[in-house]
């Protein structure tokens, strides 16, 4: 395998996680909608949608973030100064963060929702929830994120080693997710299971696959026919799965899944929403890297570049959503059917409008930005490199 020693800067990977980052706003501010809105509701089947096609948000980032290290790190020499540099850049722009936000958000809902009996009470309350990723519920993601970081060196070294583990890699992800999820439901019964690594091998090894063997499947996806097999296989799988997920997930709300499950063999019925989820997940992950791909090739400049800055700030922006959300259902809990509806579009664009703000501000005006949202390159990052990106690569993976 050919590697190249010199890496690009992808714009592609910046526009996927400016899509990735707008499923989980999609999902988070429809979240009201579904719970609320009555099941037989002509909406509630709209709702049911994007509530549930939008969750490929965080599968999506794992699956970009290990496509990334391995693309950087993987043609470099593995020793210990490289490692070391690797886990001193994580530490600072993701464990730093996420120990603060986790800060914040504990401490928001201890003043709002709960009266702890002490100090020392709340602290290890707050120490337990860190450890496993919940002092919110979207914290999960950087607690896996730190997970996958700790890993990551071991992988790197072990497809190094052996040329058959990273030439599978792509199925290897997936065999080990699913032998995670039997064991689990058969023996081990972890009730937090999405607070563990293991419950994300697909995406992240198919991350990796695509990190190491990115230049050759570039230059694959050149035949005409290659191309064309390969979208129409990934886009075809999405679009079944994404209407099972959505179908078994509206049947569930609904409470006719039960009815329907009586017809269905028991093995069906012990894995099919982890079945659903999971594949749904990945195949909607690889298409949105299809599609940033096409994008970078299609979109005119100025929507390309606000995507880009979407795509730089996502980090952050998937940070801070959650408290602008929190604060908007607390002051608008209701109202009639169409001020209902229309606070949820409102929502959307507001707290994609307001996070994206706050921290393009944040990198801004303070200088130790990175404590708060992470590391972020400037805005005219796009414009810097896009001349050199074109010059070096003349396709794209969907051109």
């Amino acid at each position: 395998m050919g590697v190249e020693t010199r890496r690009l800067n992808l714009d592609e990977i910046q526009l996927a996680r400016a899509f990735a980052i707008i499923a989980v706003l999609l999902v988070h501010s429809s979240s009201t909608g579904v719970t609320s809105v009555p099941t037989d509701s002509l909406l509630f089947p709209i709702y049911n949608f994007f509530n549930v096609a939008g969750k490929l948000g965080t599968p999506t980032f794992i699956m970009l973030s290990a496509f990334v290290l391995f693309y950087n790190y993987y043609p470099r020499k593995t020793d210990a100064t490289l490692i070391k540099n690797f886990y001193i850049k994580r530490l600072k722009y993701i464990l730093i963060p996420y120990l603060l936000f986790s800060g914040l958000y504990f401490g928001v809902k201890w003043f709002a929702y709960y009266d702890y009996p002490s100090f020392g009470f709340a602290l290890n309350k707050f120490l337990y929830l860190v450890a496993l990723g919940k002092a919110h519920p979207h914290l999960y993601f950087v607690f896996i994120s730190v997970q996958l970081y700790l890993l990551f060196p071991f992988f790197m070294l072990l497809f190094k080693r052996f040329k058959r583990l990273r030439k599978h890699a792509f199925w290897l992800g997936i065999a080990i997710q699913w032998i995670w999820v039997y064991l689990n439901k058969e023996y081990f019964h972890i009730t937090l299971k999405g607070s563990i690594s293991l419950s994300y091998m697909s995406f992240y090894f198919v991350g990796a696959y695509l990190g190491i063997y990115y230049h050759d499947l570039r230059e694959k996806m050149k035949d005409h026919l290659i191309r064309f097999k390969t979208l129409a296989f990934i886009f075809f799988l999405y679009g079944t799965l994404v209407v099972l997920y959505t179908g078994y997930m509206y049947l569930v709300r609904i409470g006719a899944y039960g009815i329907v499950s009586n017809n269905l063999p028991d093995l069906i019925n012990q894995y099919i929403a982890e079945f659903t989820w999971a594949t749904h997940a990945l195949f909607a992950g690889l298409g949105l890297f299809l599609l940033a791909h096409w994008a970078e090739k299609s979109f005119q400049p100025s929507r390309k570049r606000f995507f880009m800055e979407i795509g730089a700030t996502s980090f952050g922006i998937y940070l801070i959503h959650p408290m602008l959300l929190m604060i908007m259902r607390y002051f608008v809990q209701g109202g009639s059917p169409l001020v209902f509806h229309g606070w949820q579009i409102l929502t959307f664009i507001v707290i994609f409008v307001l996070s994206w703000a706050i921290v393009r501000l944040t990198h801004k005006l303070i200088p130790q930005y990175w404590i708060i949202f992470g590391k972020m390159p400037p805005m005219e990052t796009s414009r810097k490199y896009k001349a050199d990106a074109h010059r070096n690569t003349s396709t794209s993976l969907s051109s």
